[in-house]
């Protein structure tokens, strides 16, 4: 190999050197940007779209169960079974048994639907209070376990 080659050779490995550098210099700093952006978004917009999908939550479950329809319908009767008034002392207590038993079974049953609604509403509280607690804390759990890991304690 010739005086010239060997110089070729060593300007080409530096400057192959230098470019690997620059790439990693490149990559690194993308990881360093990345890490205060993400913190941004996690405390800024992630946090409010959880707290809008909370909302969205609680709104489907109050659409789901209707409630504000067993509300207003809560003393009418089941299904509209409503007997037809005949003529007479015996039709009319005929007809006043048919509508009580009907909206006492209308009374019932929407009592016991509002009540698993408050306990669906129940348990998306603890859910949602679950989930943004994780939320608020999960970075601080990830450098945390990253210290345990990498330096023992």
């Amino acid at each position: 190999m010739t005086k010239a080659g060997w110089n070729d050779s060593i300007r080409e490995y530096f400057v192959n050197c230098l470019l690997l550098i620059v790439y990693c210099y490149n990559k690194l700093m993308q990881y360093i940007s990345f890490v205060p952006t993400f913190f941004l978004w996690w405390y800024g917009r992630g946090l409010a779209d959880l707290f809008s999908f909370v909302l969205a939550l609680f709104t489907y479950i109050k659409n789901m169960f209707s409630v504000t329809t067993l509300i207003q319908t809560l003393f009418s009767p089941w299904k509209k079974m409503a007997g037809a008034r005949r003529p007479g002392i015996d039709g009319l207590k005929d007809w006043l048994i048919d509508n009580l038993i009907s909206r006492g079974v209308g009374f019932v049953v929407r009592v016991f639907m509002l009540l698993f609604s408050l306990l669906a509403m129940i348990l998306a509280v603890i859910f949602s209070i679950i989930i943004a607690v994780l939320w608020v804390g999960m970075p601080a759990l990830v450098v945390g376990s990253f210290l345990f890991i990498f330096l023992g304690y």
